[in-house]
């Protein structure tokens, strides 16, 4: 049995759809050895949203934004992407991963490729179950005293390799091994999550639409129920709506 620990970097988020311009992980057996690690960065072929270059910033990416423009997009790390999140034989995880699965599915409707069908065991979770510690990656990687020298967060390899670290932390602190850790947590399902996505965007795309038609100043009616169209006749409004924002 393998791990696999991953992580992404957005160039933005807007209108809901996150636009991934960075893929880091990390691949080990079940002693925590490194198999393999990389990080994939990529063009996300949109903007980058205004503070994530910024010194100050909290969520400032660890590289510039010409080594991400000058890099291929996603469909060009899409077969390698694919055969590690769909390889038979290991688990799967993320820190606060909801959203990175959410957004591995929306690429691939971007893009217009097959879903990548995984799913992903958010270690956060049950890092907050089991120590009663509030906080991000960076808290836990303190509590720990994980060393970081020459790795800063939000590089999606050095976000990886500290998922990692701190999931070997609990299974050492448990003393049991770690499926029997997870059991009682479900993990992350890219198909549930794309269908929860899809959904919301075209609730949103609706309200949108409603409002326009509301142009003396009503508030749009409340939408009782939420319909999903044909996925061909979605996803050609969705992808317009993203070639609009770029």
């Amino acid at each position: 049995m393998n791990y696999l620990f991953f992580d992404i970097e957005c160039a933005n988020c807007f209108n809901g759809i996150g636009k991934i311009c960075s893929f880091g992980y990390v691949l080990c057996d079940e002693n925590f050895s490194v198999i393999e690690s990389d990080d994939l960065l990529m063009n996300p072929d949109t903007i980058f949203d205004w503070y994530l270059f910024k010194e100050d910033s909290k969520c400032r990416l660890a590289y510039t934004r010409e080594d991400y423009i000058n890099n291929p997009k996603f469909p060009q790390h899409y077969k390698k992407i694919k055969s590690l999140l769909e390889a038979s034989n290991q688990i799967i995880f993320g820190f606060g991963c909801q959203n990175d699965v959410a957004t591995i599915a929306t690429e691939c409707l971007r893009y217009d490729l097959d879903l990548i069908d995984f799913n992903c065991h958010d270690i956060h979770t049950v890092l907050e179950k089991i120590y009663e510690i509030k906080g991000g990656l960076g808290t836990y990687v303190e509590k720990f005293e994980i060393p970081t020298d020459g790795m800063e967060f939000h590089d999606s390899k050095a976000d990886a390799f500290f998922t990692m670290k701190v999931t070997e932390k609990l299974m050492n602190d448990q003393k049991k091994p770690l499926k029997e850790i997870l059991a009682p947590y479900t993990p992350f399902s890219s198909k549930l999550l794309r269908k929860q996505k899809i959904k919301k965007l075209y609730a949103n795309y609706l309200e949108r639409k409603e409002a326009g038609k509301n142009k003396d100043g009503k508030a749009p009616r409340p939408l009782k129920k939420i319909t999903v169209p044909s996925w061909f006749d979605y996803k050609r409004e969705l992808i317009e709506e993203i070639e609009r924002d770029k």
